[in-house]
Formats: structure tokens, sequence, C-alpha cells
């Protein structure tokens, strides 16, 4: 909800500030004229709300329609942001406790109002933000936190009350809880995480983000969601994010992507997908809809023209259909090849029956490197792939597996350890006859083999050994 970046809002922030004390100030006169006690307080928590009202909602956009659910309640607690949306509300529990003097009540809108907040992002477009169940856990412990401090200050004294506006509290309370399941639930999309591998991106990792966005389309969306994800075995990152629609009939629309870190050479964005709205897709400046491959290609060369020009160095391209009668459109790849060895730089993009872009997918690197000659050829290379499959089977306790198709097609420099080999690309599939053990344990993404030594890394980059 809450960011600790004002760059470029100063002008927006001298503005809430007059404001706050503007209304402060009346409802310190208006609590004076209606002879009610402790105006000075009511002053200060109509400011105090202003503030938070105006800050939460800074910057905003597009509603998404989609929230967060962090299962890590303490994940905020090691995050900037976290700390920020704690603080943010101190004040609001001490001064609405100071002015109330009934605590049932405060307590009862120190509970609603940050999810009544994170509601509002969720579905007002204008006012959309990240709704996250982190920023509402941190806003209600530091209403809380604020709730107690003003009851130490007034536990000497006999001017609260400790029974006052129970019912209306508890009616709060209640109606929050059949709206929320009734109303609010229905129109939201929830997006489970347990905190373990996804954490806060740090403000570098969302401007690398956001400039790898700018890079591939503009400012036509806006950057919503964005985690930090360790890979699996390996010692690298991803960066999770959402795209958010700027179109006002489409509030909720949004596509995801993942940029690697901290190297930032891989990007992947996909606008659309099967079951996706094709609002999001990003239209090509005079591209109309696209008939055949040919047509595909011409709209995607345009679009790689303005955006990635590189891609005319391109050594190879090739255009294809996604999905049998192209369902889902057309697919480009741009290769740089090196005395038949595949360079790391690619870019594929995609582009949908209506010719528009729905994927882009970048791998940046060098588009020559010096190798060795390679030694073994693709029927080498997919001996050896079987001969590590049984060896780990059996290191696992598993009978070799069977029905499996492998093949090797294609020849790849990869950069393992700080030095580029040459390896081939060894896919594995499941045969239909296969049994389901075998399906489940041994197919998988592609294996590589060294072309000069015979060394076998599996799926997740892990060498196999054979002795």
């Amino acid at each position: 909800m809450f960011t600790a970046v004002f760059q470029h809002h100063h002008a927006y922030l001298a503005v809430c500030t007059l404001v706050a004390l503007v209304l402060g100030g009346s409802a310190w006169l208006l609590a004076r004229r209606l002879g009610k006690p402790y105006g000075t307080w009511w002053g200060w928590l109509a400011a105090t709300l202003t503030g938070v009202l105006g800050v939460t909602f800074m910057g905003g956009g597009p509603a998404g329609g989609q929230c967060v659910i962090n299962h890590d309640l303490a994940e905020p607690f090691h995050t900037t942001q976290g700390l920020w949306n704690l603080a943010l509300t101190v004040p609001l529990g001490l001064f609405a406790l100071l002015a109330v003097r009934r605590p049932l009540p405060v307590l009862a809108g120190v509970l609603t109002l940050p999810v009544a907040i994170e509601f509002t992002q969720a579905t007002v477009s204008g006012l959309g933000r990240v709704c996250d169940s982190s920023d509402a856990e941190m806003n209600i412990l530091g209403g809380l936190l604020g709730l107690v401090v003003a009851t130490v200050i007034l536990a000497s004294g006999r001017s609260v009350d400790w029974q006052g506006g129970a019912k209306a509290a508890l009616v709060t309370v209640v109606a929050a809880l059949l709206l929320g399941t009734g109303v609010a639930e229905p129109m939201l999309t929830f997006t489970n995480i347990d905190g373990t591998g996804l954490s806060a991106a740090n403000s570098p990792q969302r401007r690398a983000v956001e400039q790898a966005v700018r890079q591939a389309f503009g400012d036509r969306y806006a950057l919503g969601h964005v985690y930090e994800q360790p890979c699996v075995e390996l010692s690298c990152t991803n960066i999770l994010f959402t795209l958010l629609s700027r179109d006002k009939n489409h509030p909720r629309a949004f596509a995801n992507g993942n940029l690697s870190w901290p190297d930032k050479k891989h990007l992947n964005i996909l606008l659309e997908d099967g079951n996706r709205s094709a609002v999001m897709g990003y239209p090509v400046e005079g591209a109309k809809q696209p008939a055949n491959e040919q047509e595909a290609f011409r709209i995607a060369q345009s679009y790689t023209d303005k955006r990635y020009p590189w891609a005319q160095g391109a050594v190879v391209h090739r255009t294809f259909p996604v999905g049998e009668k192209a369902e889902l459109g057309w697919m480009t790849n741009w290769r740089w090849l090196d005395r038949d060895v595949l360079m790391p730089r690619m870019l594929d993009v995609q582009v949908d029956k209506a010719g528009h872009i729905s994927q882009v997918d970048v791998t940046l690197g060098p588009t020559h490197v010096p190798l060795e000659k390679a030694r073994l050829d693709a029927r080498q290379a997919e001996k050896a792939v079987k001969e590590a499959m049984a060896a780990q089977a059996e290191a696992h306790g598993r009978g070799t597996p069977h029905g499996l198709a492998v093949k090797a097609f294609t020849l790849k420099a990869v950069d393992r350890d700080g030095a580029w080999r040459p390896e081939w690309l060894v896919g594995v599939s499941a045969d239909p006859k296969a049994d389901e053990a075998t399906m489940a344990s041994d197919a998988g993404d592609a294996w590589h083999v060294d072309a000069v030594d015979g060394r076998v890394y599996d799926g997740s980059g892990t060498q196999v050994g054979t002795d």
C-alpha cells in the first residue's frame, strides 16, 4: 500500500499536508463549537486520517481486481515497505482513542479500515495500487500499537469509557465480515504465497523491471506486484512481476513476467494466454489481423525494429504457428549461429490472431564466443543422457526408465562456471506407452551434454555422474 519512495511526488505531498492541516483545523473548530471535549485530539485525528488516505492512494492507477495473500506473517517485518506501513497507522490508533475515549469503536476501526483500503485499491480504478495482505497486516498492527500507547497514557485517569460503543463496534465488525465474504470475495482474484519462495523486491530490482518493461512496451502498462524468487538449487534469482492495464474499460486485466537477476539477461513477458482477455495484447502501429505466417512475421519485425533493433543482425529467423491451427497466433524466433553452434543471444516474439504482440522472450548475450571444437555428435550425446538417466535412477533406488524419447536437437554455447562450453541440448519426452512413474520422474526440461568432455547435466542443471 505504501512506498517509502516519494520521488516526483513532492508537490502532491505538499498539497496533501496542506489539506490535512486544513481539515484538522476544521475538525478542531467544529468540536469547540459543538462543545465536544478533546477537540485538539479530534483535530489531530482528522489530519492524520487525511494524511494516511492521501499517501495510501498516491499515484493510484487501474484496479487489478487481485490481491496477494501472504501466509508468512513475519515477512513484512523484514522490508522497508512493511515497517513504513506499520509506522503509518500508529498515530491513527493513538489519536483515535485520545479523541473518542472509547476503546471498542477504535478497535473496530483499526481492524476494518486497512481491509477496506486494500479492497478499494483492488477494485476502484484511479485509486488502484498493490492489494496485499501484508499491507493490511502491518497497518492493523500499527493501529493496535497506537491504541495500546493511548491506553497506557489514559490508564491513570477515569476519562475512558471501556464499554461505550460496544454494540456499534460489534455491528461494524460483523457487517465487515459479511460484506467481505458475500460481496468483496467474489469480486477479487487471490494469489496465495507462503513467503518461503517469494519476497518483496527491492528498489534496484523494481527499477530494473521498469526499465525492461519500458524497453519492451513503452508506457502502455502499469507495473503491479514485484517479487524476488530464488532459483531452485541454483545460485540465481528471478524477479516476478505483474503488468496492469491502463485501459479504463478493462481495469482488471493483467499480465505476468519475469526478469533474471542480477544479470538482467533474460526477460519473459506473457501478455496473453489461452484463458486471458486479449485486451492486454500490445498493438503494433499499422498492423492488421494476420492471416498467415508471412503477415505475422512482418508485424513481429515491425515491432522488433522499434523495440529491439539489434534483432536485424540475426543469422536466422523462423516463424511458426502456436497451436495446431494457430489458435494462439504465430511465434517468430531470431537466432545467432557461429559455426553451427547456437549463440546465447535470442529473441522470441509472439503475434496473436488480432495482430497484437502477446509474448516477448528476450535473452541478452554475445553473438560470438570462443569455443573448443565439439567432439561428440548428436547420437553420442543421446547415449550419454541415457546412461546418465540410468545411473541417476539407480542412485535413487529406482529401475532404469523405459519408454522415453531422447533426442539431441541443437548444439549451444553455454556459460558454465564462467567458461563458454559447446553443449548439446537433449530433449527427454515421455512416450505414450511409458509407465506413469517413468513419465513423472524422468520427462522434463532439456538435458545438457558437454560436446567436448561428455559431462551430463539434468534438467535442473545438476551434473549427473555415470561412475
